[in-house]
């Protein structure tokens, strides 16, 4: 009984809070290159959603005026993914950190580490256990004690 009733009151904050209708806005965020497309979400980001505008930034000039030219189209798209917007605003300036592992620059993999010593190389069989005890100690373990029966 009481879990219904919380439900319901749950149900109805919901409802009446107009969480639902900021889901659906921010969802421009979170699937914006598979709304623009991928050279489009490159270029152009998501900054915020103000009063059912959607605004936008751009890395240039020419990607801000290509949107506002295309602003009928990309309305459309959001639309369609269920982005419930009136209008999109935009403005030319930094882009906001990439969404997606995708975007981020291409770095050059560095080399592991050479592996350490190990434990095989050590000759004196008491120093090779305290060795090894060492290396498989997890945080937070107590020191390992070579006198420790």
């Amino acid at each position: 009984m009481v879990e219904s009733r919380l439900g319901e009151i749950i149900r109805g904050f919901v409802a009446t809070s107009g969480f639902v209708r900021q889901m659906r806005l921010y969802r421009a965020y979170g699937h914006w290159e598979e709304i623009v497309g991928s050279e489009v979400a490159r270029h152009v980001r998501p900054l915020r959603v103000e009063r059912g505008i959607l605004w936008l930034v751009a890395d240039s000039g020419v990607w801000a005026e290509e949107i506002s030219f295309a602003r009928p189209v990309i309305l459309e798209a959001l639309q369609r993914h269920g982005v419930d917007v009136r209008d999109i605003r935009l403005r030319q300036g930094t882009l906001p950190r990439p969404e997606s592992l995708a975007d981020l620059p291409r770095r050059a993999s560095v080399p592991p580490p050479p592996p350490g010593p190990t434990a095989d190389l050590i000759r004196d069989p008491d120093l090779r256990n305290a060795f090894t005890a060492l290396g498989s100690r997890k945080e937070g373990d107590p020191p390992a004690s070579p006198h420790r029966q």
